[in-house]
């Protein structure tokens, strides 16, 4: 993890030298030398962080040690940077001065090193060097370097843990609640009457309960009688594939003498493939994999499973959805859930009581005085059964006046009271590829059980610099979100079709995250003292107490503020805390609205926030900012700003808009028109009021990918011919308010929008009708999204029908007689949401929308037989949100 911290400020240096190349002429080569010394150091990190996880000590101060010179040489290089731009502001200095102190000492060597000295650079940097030999030194004294007796030393370690539970299918005093249906379905698929060879995945984070289900089936009679043969085997992270056959041997074939034991220890890889599928072959098999971890151990385990055609069975359980998706088999993959309110209660109860009966939702067996504060704690477990044993063993030995201490501190207290927890958590956060690490570990600045907007998260992650700043960077943010997802470490709470529109992070998993980055200096979610090396700080509390801290010490490049008291704050102390942070990234004011104030402090502020030349993300979408021009021309770094928005009353963007070259998302009400020139970074624009026409060139905004539009006023000349020559453009949205003429601008220019794919139109003109040949020249769309508001009396359907790849079609506020569709229409429809439509009949012929599988309707609406089998689409309905 911390060469993820080395590896940015080596890239930041990097930076450095390339664009301050005048002011550094005096210390570049010292600059260049810690460049090279911290790069150097990043190939022995990883193996000083293995050797970490065996408590070495030494190793742990070399590797704080490091740590601290990156974060120092990351403060040093932010620091310059912001007293250099202050210093090339003519205004604080005159011109005169300004070129006196800039230019004409350029000349001269000597003087640059004046200029370096000025501003501390050089001896700073001199001292780092000091620091950064010292560590070398330790570093020959510590050995670090011997990558393989760390690595045996962690295997050995690891191997001792996973001895708990290898080669026991059988738990005697194993408690099982709830999971009833679970074990029903995956016993249905595997007594199914296929001959060929069949895989069963139970998946899911850990401890929820995958291994116990798998022993719950293995442990069937029914099921076991069906099979001649069955084993048991858990693979683990780090395995050795000839012990996993030895193992896979033993256990099906259960050696008994002491001859055939010492005849496979003694056989090669090779033959013990050959000897286990020489066993196999015509047996009728049942196979379980316990704790399975990547995709090349299956590959490794299909090899020797013969397919027999005769009904063998294999069990796989993990917690990696990704290796389900590479299995190559006939499969069924089972997503375990968590457990419900009753069964979570029932659990604890047994657990905190072991020998009361009648145990259930309304007859708990817990004293009355302690039972509100039971379920509370209960509640935070959240259905992961782990967790909820863990808990109720762990206060089944206190006294009930020690259970208030347990409850201020649960997942302190869960993880120390027993070490598969901490192992469980451990493993999968070492199984994260470098590039995840960070990105995990930034869920422990969001507060226990907060709903997570997935699209706010990539930006945020791109603007911490955990994603290479590119073109795609947004979409790699994705796949990243995506692969937590299915490492079963974070929870989607919303998708729309394809896409996750918010996730959660289980709050024991938080708390890992929490205390691992406090270890790092990472972050720190605010519980009650602030930590001065800390780089990022989430503060849940009263604004005002954050204000009257002391904020002297702190080196902090994020932070966010989220509002779960429902206060409000002074513009005078957002003012001064920009003024003591300078050094920030990300200012995130979640939710935050500020009381009303004269224009002189809301001047005040926007000068303060103009000095956070470092900024990448800002957010103040509570809080209205008269005049922009105060600070949005210095901050050259930000990529996201997100400003309170209402049509009713838009934004005016100064004309030094245009100075945010590195812009990638702009999300507010912004009156059209202002300069876009030089925006060509922009992605995202959300939205612009337009009363006449919206005109730019195209290629200003040439990588825009979503585009929002409110046309506003009585005017008729608005149309879309620039928007129709935005190449990237992916998303759109019209909406058209004024209620006057029928007028609604032609749709047709759109053909030009190549890669349009959703497309969102309100109409509030009355009797519009949408264009005959909407097929002909958006053949590429596939999300519609039409708001009629009663204006349009017209069904619809004949022309939507002809959309070739139309996927998702949401109709709102329809008033109709009757829908109707032919045999052919609607293709390649899957999901259709006809929301606050009056009609009496969906009509639909046969082989009319012969895809879909999701529809909502109101219940007064007719609609054929066939369709009613058919569920309820399974996101939440009349959103904002795309679904590609």
């Amino acid at each position: 993890m911390v060469d993820a911290v080395v590896s940015f400020v080596v890239q930041r240096l990097e930076e450095l030298l390339i664009e301050q190349v005048v002011f550094l002429q005096g210390v570049r080569d010292e600059v260049q030398w810690l460049r090279n010394k911290l790069e150097y150091m990043l190939c022995f990190l990883e193996d000083a962080e293995e050797k970490q996880d065996d408590g070495d000590r030494k190793i742990q101060k070399w590797i704080s040690d490091i740590r601290d010179v990156a974060y120092d040489a990351e403060d040093i290089i932010d620091q310059f940077i912001l007293e250099v731009e202050e210093g090339r502001t003519p205004k604080k200095m005159g011109l005169k001065g300004w070129l006196e102190k800039y230019l004409c000492i350029c000349n001269k060597q000597t003087n640059l090193v004046k200029q370096a000295t000025l501003y501390g650079i050089g001896t700073k940097i001199n001292s780092l060097k000091s620091r950064l030999e010292e560590i070398q030194r330790n570093q020959e004294i510590f050995k670090i370097g011997n990558i393989g007796d760390a690595r045996e030393e962690l295997a050995r370690r690891n191997d001792r843990l996973n001895q708990l539970r290898r080669e026991r299918p059988y738990e005697d005093n194993e408690l099982v609640i709830g999971f009833n249906e679970d074990v029903d379905l995956l016993m249905s698929e595997l007594m199914k009457a296929e001959p060929h060879r069949c895989v069963v995945s139970i998946v899911g984070m850990g401890g929820l309960g995958k291994t116990t289900i798998a022993r719950k089936l293995y442990n069937n009679t029914i099921l076991r009688d069906k099979f001649n043969s069955s084993a048991w085997v858990s693979v683990s992270k780090d395995y050795n594939f000839q012990d996993l056959l030895q193992r896979i041997i033993k256990s099906f074939d259960k050696p008994t003498t002491k001859e055939k034991l010492e005849m496979l220890e003694k056989m090669k890889e090779e033959d013990l493939e050959s000897y286990l599928r020489g066993f196999l072959e015509e047996k009728r098999y049942l196979v379980v994999f316990d704790d399975v971890w990547d995709v090349e151990a299956w590959e490794h385990l299909r090899r020797v499973l013969p397919d027999n055609k005769n009904g063998s069975r294999v069990i796989i359980t993990t917690r990696q959805k990704v290796i389900t998706e590479h299995l190559n088999e006939r499969t069924y993959v089972h997503n375990l859930p968590f457990l419900g309110k009753v069964e979570s209660w029932e659990l604890f109860c047994k657990k905190v009581l072991p020998h009361s009966n009648e145990v259930d939702d309304k007859n708990s067996c817990i004293p009355q005085d302690l039972e509100s504060m039971a379920r509370e704690m209960v509640r935070k477990c959240h259905g992961l059964p782990l967790a909820i044993i863990v808990l109720g063993g762990l206060l089944s030995r206190k006294h009930p006046d020690e259970w208030p201490k347990v409850r201020k501190h649960i997942w302190r207290h869960v993880r120390e009271d027993n070490a598969h927890v901490k192992h469980i958590l451990a493993l999968s956060f070492q199984d994260l590829p470098h590039h995840l690490k960070s990105c995990f570990l930034y869920f422990g600045l969001f507060p226990e059980d907060y709903e997570i907007n997935t699209d706010k998260l990539y930006r945020l992650w791109v603007a911490e610099g955990f994603i290479k700043l590119d073109k795609d960077s947004e979409e790699v943010a994705a796949e990243y979100l995506k692969e937590l997802c299915d490492r079963s470490l974070l929870q989607v709470v919303e998708k729309k079709w394809r896409r996750i529109l918010s996730c959660r992070i289980h709050d024991l998993l938080r708390d890992f995250a929490t205390e691992k980055s406090k270890e790092l200096n990472f972050l720190q979610f605010y519980d009650g003292a602030l930590v001065s090396n800390s780089r990022r700080l989430a503060f849940p509390c009263e604004f005002q107490r954050f204000v009257s801290l002391d904020h002297s010490n702190l080196r902090l490049r994020t932070f966010h503020l989220f509002n779960l008291e429902n206060e409000s704050a002074e513009i005078d102390q957002l003012t001064l805390i920009c003024k003591k942070l300078r050094l920030l990234r990300v200012l995130n004011l979640w939710n935050l609205p500020f009381n009303p104030s004269k224009g002189e402090k809301k001047n005040r502020l926007a000068e303060a926030i103009g000095k956070l030349i470092h900024l990448r993300y800002l957010r103040l979408d509570y809080l209205e900012i008269d005049n922009l021009s105060l600070f949005i021309g210095n901050l050259q770094a930000l990529q996201t700003l997100e400003l309170k928005g209402d049509f009713t009353n838009p934004i005016l963007l100064p004309d030094d808009i245009c100075k945010a070259k590195q812009l990638r998302h702009l999300s507010g009400a912004f009156k059209w028109p202002f300069r876009v020139d030089n925006l060509t970074n922009l992605r995202t624009l959300n939205f612009v009021v337009v009363e006449d026409q919206m005109e730019f060139d195209p290629m200003d905004l040439i990588n825009l990918q979503e585009l929002t539009v409110i046309k506003v006023g009585q005017s008729n000349i608005f149309t879309l011919h620039c928007i129709s020559r935005l190449r990237s453009l992916k998303s759109f949205t019209l909406c058209v308010y004024y209620q006057g003429s029928p007028w609604f601008p032609s749709l047709r220019p759109l053909s030009h929008c190549q890669h349009l794919l959703q497309l969102r139109l309100s109409n509030m003109r009355p009797n519009w009708k949408l264009p005959t040949e909407l097929h002909k020249f958006l053949p590429n769309l596939k999300f519609l999204h039409l708001e009629a508001l009663a204006l349009m009396p017209e069904d619809p359907m004949p022309i939507l029908e002809k959309l070739p790849q139309l996927t998702i079609l949401e109709l709102i506020d329809y008033h109709v007689n009757k829908f109707v569709c032919t045999a052919r229409g609607f293709p390649q429809l899957q999901f259709l949401d006809m929301y606050m439509c009056d009609a009496e009949e969906l009509q639909v012929e046969e082989g009319g929308m012969p895809l879909l599988k999701g529809l909502t309707v109101a219940s007064s609406v007719r609609i054929p037989e066939r369709l009613k089998s058919i569920p309820e689409i399974p996101w939440r309905r009349y959103s904002d949100a795309w679904a590609y």
